[in-house]
């Protein structure tokens, strides 16, 4: 499941109303050539609805979230925006995945704060009218920069947790990890449920991560995530997953049992038997 550690930016681009799609953004090279910011820019005109695309062109092999936040500044109310991961190869399915869940956090994000809009208009001098235009201008353009570094970090931390080994016997034995896929082995649902429950539940996690985490281990599948694919998300998780779920269940009641039908014993004893158990259980599955 590893792939070698490819060179990569990130970028965010919006519809400017008088020259039309531009790269408003891009990390950790902010000085791009000029053509790679207009075929990256450009990309905007080939998509109509909020989507998730690919698109190469030359050595580079892009994928682009396309999608819209509030403006009171913006014809129809408004702005057009799409961030983009360039790597210098293609890359696997698992991590397109991956990468989509940290576009839709990311997204989520900038959505939900009030007036990041005017963060656009750094160089739009009609808006610059007075002193505290200019300074929330100036303040919201920096948040949203700050935001696509942090949106590098993410992927630079989902493209190296694909290079680590991970003792799965553990992973899935988490409380949360657990949890999740029970959820899941129901049926599936769209990310954007997946959260509202995850996140009533686990409010202290980071749900995007967790989803990165089960999509690079090959346990949960957003499927038909290729050239095009428009929202809702759903999430599914793989078939042979859910019988391993259901063995660790199995699991988890018979040393249930069995530490309760041996409450007189000492504790030490109690301990070796259950480890013990465990032990055999896990050997029979083997």
């Amino acid at each position: 499941m590893a792939i070698r550690l490819m060179e990569f930016f990130t970028t965010l681009s919006y519809f400017n109303k008088k020259i039309g799609p531009l790269v408003f953004y891009s990390y950790p090279y902010n000085d791009l050539e000029k053509y790679v910011k207009e075929r990256i820019a450009n990309i905007m005109d080939q998509v109509l609805t909020e989507e998730f695309v690919t698109f190469s062109f030359d050595k580079y092999h892009s994928l682009n979230y396309y999608f819209e936040i509030d403006s009171d500044w913006a014809r129809g109310y408004k702005e057009t925006l799409m961030l983009s991961v360039i790597f210098d190869d293609h890359i696997s399915i698992e991590m397109e995945k991956a990468i989509l869940t940290i576009c839709i956090e990311l997204s989520d994000w900038l959505k939900s704060k009030k007036n990041i809009f005017t963060g656009f208009y750094e160089t739009y001098s009609t808006y610059y009218q007075d002193k505290k235009s200019r300074n929330i201008i100036d303040e919201n353009s920096l948040i949203i920069k700050s935001w696509v570094e942090e949106f590098y970090n993410a992927i630079l931390e989902a493209v190296q947790e694909k290079d680590e080994k991970e003792d799965i016997t553990a992973f899935i034995e988490k409380e949360n990890i657990l949890m999740i896929l029970k959820y899941l082995s129901r049926g599936p649902i769209t990310i954007e449920h997946l959260k509202e429950w995850y996140i009533r539940k686990y409010p202290d996690d980071n749900f995007y991560k967790i989803i990165r985490n089960l999509i690079t281990v090959q346990m949960i599948v957003i499927p038909n995530v290729g050239r095009s694919k428009n929202p809702p998300f759903n999430v599914y998780i793989a078939e042979d997953i859910k019988a391993i779920i259901r063995l660790i269940s199995v699991k988890n009641r018979l040393l249930k049992m069995f530490i309760k039908n041996h409450q007189k014993e000492s504790p030490e004893a109690i301990e070796k038997r259950a480890k013990n158990l465990q032990e055999i259980i896990e050997n029979s599955l083997l």
